[in-house]
């Protein structure tokens, strides 16, 4: 696989934070004319799950080869290991504490190995700050065109969390929110392809009705609750011109109902 130069950065570090500016320090110490694009800084802080979503839905936007440096790493330190795989034709490394799960669902990793090639890190090593010290310069020698099998020694596995499936009963499809974007959108588990053979009579998100699906927001007046179908494919639930994740009191957790008609 011929390397792109570009490095994605995902991370809970917060958009005003010097550890990002760091960790780019880090990345151009090794290869000057790398492209590094910030996918976001905003994840959650800790949030492995959020973060896993994010980067299922950003990556695939990239060229054959791109990096993809993520770090929401609370087990920073511990014995959890770091990781790097090339899944569909880009290359990730993170920290194996289920970042990848997302990603991963749907496609073996063509390659799979332990971050543990110390010669590529930093030669001080933080223990808490592996994204500049380990992570980056990682990320770094890869997308300079680097042997991947140089990182470290193949695994057979990586750590996953359970996602979240979509059931159904007679009626009605049942899913839940998995994240929430920057907006307050809330961005669910349900697919088009979920509903592709149905007519949606009504949705509703923790016992509140929303209603059918609209195609544009400009179907309903501001403050008022509607679902769509996002640019990812998933269905959201907004609040028009306000935030839905703040209708629902600060959270992106939410039980979704579809009731279909018969």
């Amino acid at each position: 696989m011929t390397a792109s130069g570009i490095i994605t950065l995902l991370t809970d570090f917060g958009a005003d934070s010097p550890y990002v500016a760091e960790m780019k320090g880090a990345i151009l110490t090794v290869f000057r004319r790398a492209t590094i694009v910030d996918l976001t800084h905003s994840v959650s802080p800790q949030n492995i799950r959020q973060g896993a979503y994010l980067l299922d839905r950003t990556y695939r936007s990239f060229p054959y080869g791109t990096v993809h440096v993520g770090v929401v790493d609370p087990g920073v330190g511990s014995q959890r290991k770091i990781i790097a795989a090339e899944i569909n034709g880009q290359i990730f490394v993170l920290p194996d504490n289920g970042l990848l799960s997302v990603v991963a669902k749907d496609a073996v990793p063509a390659q799979l190995r332990e971050v543990s090639n110390r010669r590529l890190w930093r030669d001080e090593v933080s223990c808490t700050f592996h994204g500049r010290d380990v992570m980056g310069p990682v990320g770094a020698y890869l997308a300079a065109g680097g042997l991947f099998e140089e990182v470290g020694p193949p695994l057979s596995e990586l750590s996953r969390f359970e996602l979240p499936t979509v059931s159904r009963i007679p009626g009605v499809l049942c899913g839940e929110v998995t994240y929430a974007d920057s907006f307050g959108n809330l961005v669910t588990n349900i697919r088009r392809v979920d509903v592709a053979e149905v007519e949606i009579a009504s949705v509703f998100i923790d016992g509140r009705e929303v209603g059918p699906p609209a195609a544009t927001y400009s179907e309903k007046s501001p403050g008022s609750p509607i679902a769509l179908w996002g640019s990812s494919g998933q269905l959201e639930i907004s609040i028009v011109s306000g935030n839905a994740s703040a209708w629902l009191g600060g959270t992106f957790e939410g039980k979704v109902k579809i009731e279909v008609k018969s």
